[in-house]
């Protein structure tokens, strides 16, 4: 098949017509005879205009336009300025030239004055043969050469000029041509063609490659400048060299920085001709090195896998150019440049509109890029005492809150929104974490603001709100659990910051704690922060969306995570089976858990004290709970174990990996499944934000 003659090429009408002619696939082929004599079109001009995939095609010619446009813009700018620069250039040069013309040709006019002159200054009568005869004088070689390196100088500067002249009328046509055809999609191939005429013909560094002219002019005439004083007075010549070799090495110096460091500013038009050659001087070194080696050591590892990988990057770079660099010296240079990027961005906004857009883009940015580290980046912006990142969320977040607030309900319900579900996802994501201060990291602000968003009459911020003080209590929770566990270790120091920890929690769920024993909070504080929250939410939860109900569900999984309900209380275990059970509590949020969340529940109450497990529904006692769990089936769900060991057993194989996001419950719990439910301890600095897990051997599960 000619590849060159298919039907929809532009300027083959009469092919097109013939293929339709000849083809098989023509149901109603056409003869001479038969062909209509009136010229009446089978198709509107509009149809014909527009054809049946225009819309294709006008979006393509949309995005052509404006990317055309956009290059243009940036090409006029660099010929304009080249342009009057090369046009003063040349005036300046142009007395120069003038006058070292002049010295190149004697005056016959002044030799014969000279010559008269001697001959009336001598005495009458002396014979004229007896008279010095007046030689004419020759230009000399520095003459010639101030005129050959000034001529030179203003020849690059005219040539400069009229580059910038015949760019801006290749610009102008290119801008024509391409959009001239009234069809879109002959418009659109027209301008795909002649776009492709600009690429292969290089346009763009060509025109990046004219101010290289002007610049060799400059050189040239100061060149001849230098060479011109040399001839009227030493002293003047070496101090015009002297500083003339200063500017040319500042000159070299920005000419080869980007070489040096890709991120440098400084560059002349010779720094991309010298980058390009450099690249394949090294891509030439590269082969040749390849060849030798293999014919030297045809099975070295270096020449069969190393070697190639190097050659193919190089060959990438080359490709991509300076851009292509600049990536791979991010990449090997400067891992953090999403922190440092987004903490220029956030000291720049000023207004707090932009501020809530780039709130709002926070959980989004959490959740992809795994391999940029978007928690590493968070976290980098929360600890940073210049943004405080979560205190400006906190601060946002308190203009809802305020009942003397002046915004409108709906932006006002927007960026409550925004807000809440930023500090809940960058707390959900550190879920695991025993060390993440929750209360340094976003501020006594931000906890008032969600303990009185809880109570907000729209149920999607009340529910959202619960959520989040939820979770922030969770952590706070497990970091006092922390602090109990070693507190003859810590000191008055630390002493003092549970009581403050306390503080947080009361203000963010209101759970009756007991505030002079860290140990009976450490207890109880799980199961009842799990119990207010499900009490709570199950009076909302059906009049909220999809995005509040996941969220709810997940709060859940991270709330039951670890918590020792058989540890605690009697009190408290009878405060959640009578709340969660008795009241039906359970039987209104079963419909909007998953089952992850659902079992979560379900194994919690299965560690409750035998007295109250037994008041619990048949149909969420254990049989349910581990009917997906074949260890604990093998045991008989639990119930031959020994005394003690059936609700740690139930802990061991119920956990939330926080590292994995994934909960240990589901159908695919290998992937999650942790050796103990207790969440890692580690001696971290007050900053700490990203914790390491320990390893099975360094928990305190392990031991036992």
């Amino acid at each position: 098949m000619n590849v060159g003659n298919y039907p929809g090429q532009v300027g083959n009408k009469a092919g097109h017509n013939a293929w339709m002619r000849d083809t098989p696939l023509d149901p109603f082929p056409v003869s001479a005879s038969s062909h209509p004599t009136d010229t009446t079109p089978l198709l509107s001009e509009e149809q014909r205009l527009r054809g049946s995939n225009a819309d294709v095609w006008q979006m393509y010619n949309a995005c052509a336009k404006m990317h055309d446009v956009q290059l243009a813009e940036r090409w006029k700018v660099q010929t304009d300025s080249t342009m009057i620069f090369a046009g003063l250039f040349s005036i300046v040069v142009s007395p120069f030239m003038a006058e070292a013309i002049s010295k190149l040709r004697s005056n016959s006019t002044e030799l014969l004055l000279t010559q008269i002159s001697r001959q009336v200054d001598d005495p009458i009568g002396t014979p004229l043969s007896s008279l010095p005869i007046v030689l004419p004088s020759y230009p000399t070689k520095l003459d010639v050469t101030v005129n050959v390196l000034w001529t030179l100088s203003l020849v690059l500067s005219l040539t400069c000029a009229l580059s910038t002249i015949l760019v801006k009328t290749w610009v102008q046509e290119y801008l024509y041509y391409s959009q001239c055809h009234p069809i879109p999609s002959t418009r659109a191939r027209i301008r795909a063609h002649l776009f492709r005429g600009l690429s292969d013909y290089r346009l763009d560094q060509v025109i990046s490659a004219i101010p290289l002219l002007l610049h060799l002019a400059i050189l040239l005439f100061g060149a001849g400048l230098i060479t011109c004083f040399f001839s009227l007075n030493n002293i003047m010549a070496y101090t015009a060299l002297g500083a003339y070799s200063v500017i040319g090495a500042s000159y070299l110096f920005l000419t080869i920085s980007p070489l040096i460091n890709p991120t440098s500013p400084f560059k002349t038009p010779i720094s991309n001709l010298l980058w390009s050659s450099l690249q394949l001087v090294r891509l030439s070194i590269l082969h040749a090195t390849q060849r030798i080696t293999s014919f030297v050591s045809p099975d070295n590892t270096f020449s069969c896998f190393r070697l190639p990988k190097i050659i193919i990057s190089c060959q990438e770079i080359y490709r991509g150019g300076i851009t292509r660099a600049l990536e791979q010296d991010l990449e090997n240079t400067s891992p953090n440049m999403d922190a440092h990027s987004l903490r220029w961005a956030i000291s720049y906004m000023h207004d707090d509109g932009a501020l809530e857009s780039f709130i709002a883009a926070i959980p989004k940015f959490l959740d992809s890029e795994h391999h940029c580290y978007p928690q590493y980046t968070i976290g980098h912006l929360m600890e940073d005492r210049d943004v405080r990142l979560g205190w400006t969320i906190g601060r946002l977040l308190q203009t809802c809150a305020s009942s003397s607030s002046a915004l409108e309900p709906h932006v006002c319900k927007r960026r409550a929104i925004a807000c809440m579900r930023a500090i809940w996802c960058v707390t959900e994501k550190f879920a695991g974490l025993s060390s993440l201060y929750w209360d340094t990291l976003f501020g006594a602000q931000t906890a008032e603001a969600l303990s009185i968003l809880k109570h907000h009459p729209d149920p999607s911020i009340a529910l959202i709100a619960w959520c989040t003080a939820a979770l922030a209590a969770r952590s706070c929770l497990r970091e006092l659990t922390d602090i109990s566990a070693r507190k003859q270790t810590k000191g008055p120091y630390w002493a003092s910051r549970a009581q403050h920890l306390f503080g947080f929690i009361d203000k963010l769920v209101a759970v009756p704690l007991p505030s002079d024993d860290l140990e009976s909070i450490a207890r109880d504080g799980p199961l009842l922060t799990l119990t207010a929250f499900l009490k709570t939410v199950s009076h909302s939860v059906a009049e909220v969306d999809g995005t509040v109900s996941s969220m709810i569900t997940t709060t859940v999984k991270h709330l039951a995570d670890g918590v020792r309900a058989g540890e605690a209380t009697l009190d408290t275990q009878r405060l959640f089976t009578s709340e969660i059970f008795a009241l039906g509590t359970y039987d209104c949020l079963r419909h909007y858990l998953d089952p992850a969340a659902s079992r979560a529940v379900r194994l919690t109450a299965a560690s409750l004290l035998q007295e109250l497990a037994t008041r619990i529904p048949a149909d969420v006692r254990a049989a349910d709970v581990y009917a997906d769990f074949p260890f604990l089936q093998e045991h008989g769900s639990g119930e031959h174990l020994q005394d003690g060991q059936q609700t740690e057993a139930s802990q061991r194989r119920w956990s939330y990996d926080s590292s994995q996001t994934v909960f240990s419950g589901d159908p695919a719990w290998p992937l999650g499944f942790l050796p103990c439910c207790r969440s890692p301890r580690n001696d971290s600095s007050l900053g700490a934000v990203i914790e390491v897990p320990l390893s099975p051997s360094q928990d305190g599960c392990s031991a036992r």
